[in-house]
């Protein structure tokens, strides 16, 4: 019990609410405060060199890598017994050496491929993929007199070289040959700056690589050193990756940081002010949706319903109302129709009981005295007594039923076995009234009913609707299936029916004919409802009628016999 009602609890909307409103306050700041002392540590691991020394080796070791790369590719070609074939007069003798030397040319990261007949004579170049302009295609050769030079292993590294002149950054990879002269690996200097990585959030950190001919950027590209310089590991002689670190902004997301808590408190109490504000005025306006509901219901009307927002209690309690309000309306209803179902029901047996007997005494009294009589006048006058006799019998017999319906046996029966006949009885009266009487689809459909049971609704749904048909106009009957029923339509294109007489429309004894007995569609939907089904009326004044009967389907291909059940 204790937990169901902790559950209650949490499930509550007063619950949500006020979580609700803790958090708009709390997780701002609480966010806040946690961005603002986990930035603060992170410049103070900066600060104090950790988080730069590991970057600084990690960038050394990138570095020395691509460099290791570098030089073993120009061993690869240095080493190659045909090498000196690159320096010789004969064509021929160097084309083997050549096509390797374009082949490690295409390197992405090399201009390309270059062998000088002594240190500094270029004597050839073959183009990389990344290669443009002089020595490759036009101008001078490359100008190493000045340029500095580091030795890496048997390799000696030459320059580098700054941008300049739409041309970009380089250095040489270079290494004496067998017999004289020396190849070289003709390197881009931004392949080996990228590898430094950009510049750290807040350019707080920014990588720099430091050579004896200047420091350059990730980029390649020449830079001045404003700040404080970390030096890192050594990968070259004289060439060191480095940070510079900008203490000047140290302190200002220290600054920041402790303006947008200040605002976010600010914002967060005009918040939970606003929400709480929003939050009792919307409580308040579903609460008088569902007291407004109630009384309507206390007042009867049990077709208004509320809608339903949300998930909450209110919501809840919204949906069970309109279920109350539904089942309360279809109660109500029920109990009323069955109350005068019955009062009426005995007063019509009573009724029907109490004339029949004379009705059969005036009736053999009339034949026998029309036999008897010889004048026209009176004969005449006799078999109008007679004629009317019948029709309050029939009008008794009707009562009777209404009053005292026999008890279905259901069968499974095709819908043509009932219409069939129907269409044909009332063919002269439709061909009188010059109505078009016909069936439509669907009336292969078998349903589960009574055979009787179901000739009678439609003979009374069929005749009502000849009777309100017009001359020219039209009677159909046509069947849907709509699992697990069947639905029986009957349309006229009649005049159609005022909608306060299709409220009354199954009210017993309520008719708009002059002869009518007011029964016919109460007994039908007495009926309809005994087997299971419905009967409803659709109408609209100037669009005709259509009687909507729905009846349990029968399995298809199979008919029940009755002489066997």
């Amino acid at each position: 019990m204790a937990s169901m009602r902790r559950r209650a609890i949490r499930r509550s909307a007063v619950w949500k609410y006020a979580l609700f409103l803790v958090a708009s306050a709390v997780v701002p700041m609480f966010v806040v405060g946690v961005l603002y002392d986990r930035y603060a540590r992170s410049l103070v691991d900066e600060f104090t060199g950790e988080r730069v020394n590991a970057r600084l080796v990690a960038t050394a070791s990138r570095l020395g890598a691509f460099l290791d790369a570098r030089a073993n590719q120009l061993e690869t070609l240095a080493r190659h017994p045909a090498a000196p074939t690159l320096l010789a007069d004969d064509p021929h003798a160097a084309r083997e050496m050549a096509g390797l030397s374009r082949l490690e040319a295409d390197h992405p990261d090399l201009y390309g491929v270059l062998v000088f007949a002594d240190r500094d004579r270029l004597v050839k170049a073959f183009m990389g993929q990344a290669a443009s302009g002089p020595p490759y295609i036009a101008g001078a050769g490359l100008d190493l007199e000045r340029l500095n030079r580091a030795r890496m292993g048997d390799a000696v590294v030459v320059g580098p070289t700054a941008p300049r002149d739409g041309r970009s950054g380089w250095f040489l990879l270079q290494e004496t040959l067998d017999g004289g002269g020396s190849i070289a690996l003709h390197v881009r200097l931004a392949s080996l700056t990228e590898l430094m990585g950009p510049p750290s959030e807040a350019d707080l950190l920014t990588p720099v690589l430091r050579t004896p001919s200047g420091d350059y950027d990730s980029l390649g590209r020449p830079t001045t050193v404003s700040g404080q310089l970390v030096v890192g590991p050594e990968v070259l002689p004289g060439w060191r990756p480095c940070l510079v670190v900008q203490p000047q902004e140290l302190l200002r997301p220290f600054q920041e940081a402790r303006v947008a808590l200040l605002l976010a408190s600010l914002v967060a109490g005009g918040t939970i002010a606003a929400l709480l504000s929003r939050m009792a005025w919307k409580l308040k306006q579903r609460v008088d949706v569902l007291a407004q509901g109630t009384e309507l219901v206390a007042a009867g009307k049990f077709a208004h319903r509320i809608e339903v927002t949300g998930h909450d209690e209110i919501a809840l309690l919204a949906r069970r109302f309109n279920r109350m309000a539904a089942r309360l309306g279809r109660l109500v209803e029920r109990t009323v129709r069955m109350k005068r179902q019955v009062a009426l029901g005995q007063f019509s047996t009573g009724v029907a009981h109490e004339v029949r007997n004379p009705l059969a005494a005036l009736k053999t009294t009339v034949q026998a005295m029309a036999r008897l009589e010889k004048e026209p006048q009176r004969a005449a006058l006799l078999a109008d007594m007679e004629r009317e006799i019948d029709r309050m019998a029939r009008a008794m017999e009707a009562i009777l039923t209404f009053g005292r319906p026999r008890a279905p046996e259901r069968v499974h029966v095709p819908l043509a076995e009932g219409v069939r006949p129907l269409l044909t009885l009332l063919a002269p009266e439709a061909e009188r009234r010059k109505v078009e009487l016909g069936a439509g689809p669907g009336l292969e459909l078998p349903v589960h009913a009574d055979s009787d049971h179901l000739r009678q609704i439609l003979l009374n749904l069929l005749t009502n609707a000849l009777q309100a048909t017009p001359v020219g106009g039209r009677v159909s009957i046509s069947a849907r299936e709509a699992s697990p029923d069947v639905v029986v339509e009957v349309a006229d294109s009649g005049a159609g029916i005022a909608p306060e007489a299709l409220a009354q429309a199954f009210e017993p004894f309520f008719t708009t004919k002059p002869a009518g007995t007011g029964l016919g569609l109460s007994i039908s939907r007495q009926l309809a409802e005994m087997n299971g089904g419905t009967l409803r009326i659709e109408s609209a004044v100037g669009k005709g009628t259509k009687a909507i009967l729905t009846l349990p389907q029968g399995p298809t291909g199979h008919v029940d016999d009755p002489d066997h059940r």
